[in-house]
């Protein structure tokens, strides 16, 4: 992976990743909703325009990234696969589940939150809505992550791909008669939107059955 810290290679990779997870977000949210008959939320232009801006950031926020992988202050390993998917999946769900609650009770956090809770429903720009803020605490808090911890590059890489795929998920106008167990699904986020005060982790339900803040 030495070839990433060429400027060229990486940006390249990150603007085409980036662009394409914003398309194929789309596409599969417009393709649910019209597949299932599922009623879709109305895009509006400011939920075009927040989402670009939303796109924008998540590139420009990997530039204190590259630069500590550059200089050798992020590094990887090509050891322990597993393991450092586990402790990725399960630190950033209980790390998030924590900011996430924050975010509803503590100023000036709520106020920024509240920008993504404006969408009761979901439609295609939906997973990309929130206050820019948002976007640059979750960027930071992924350099910080690998700037204190030494990963596995193909988990750190996987674990993007799943906290992606578990997003595009998670805002799909979908509700499932199961109350999830251990992984959450559309309809406890769903719930999550439509209550506000309950329903905060990220990939699991593990903290909200242990703090009790589960719907």
């Amino acid at each position: 992976m030495e070839e990433l810290k060429n400027p060229f290679l990486f940006w390249s990779v990150l603007i085409i990743a980036n662009l394409l997870m914003y398309v194929v977000n789309m596409v599969i949210s417009f393709w649910w909703s019209q597949t299932k008959h599922l009623k879709s939320l109305k895009v509006t232009g400011l939920d075009v325009k927040t989402s670009v801006i939303t796109l924008v950031i998540n590139i420009i926020i990997a530039i204190p990234g590259y630069y500590l992988f550059s200089i050798n202050k992020i590094m990887f390993t090509n050891h322990y696969f597993v393991r450092d998917l586990l402790l990725l999946i399960i630190a950033f769900d209980f790390a998030m589940y924590g900011l996430h609650y924050l975010s509803h009770i503590m100023w000036p956090l709520n106020i920024i939150h509240k920008n993504h809770h404006a969408h009761k429903y979901f439609n295609e720009f939906s997973l990309y809505v929130m206050h820019p803020m948002e976007a640059v605490f979750f960027g930071t808090l992924l350099t910080l992550f690998t700037y204190l911890f030494f990963f596995n590059m193909y988990s750190f890489l996987v674990f993007i791909f799943f906290n992606y795929l578990y997003g595009v998920i998670a805002h799909l106008n979908i509700r499932s008669p199961k109350q999830p167990m251990v992984f959450g699904n559309s309809t406890f986020h769903a719930e999550h939107h439509e209550k506000s005060n309950c329903n905060y982790g990220f990939y699991t339900v593990i903290w909200d059955k242990l703090f009790k803040t589960n719907s």
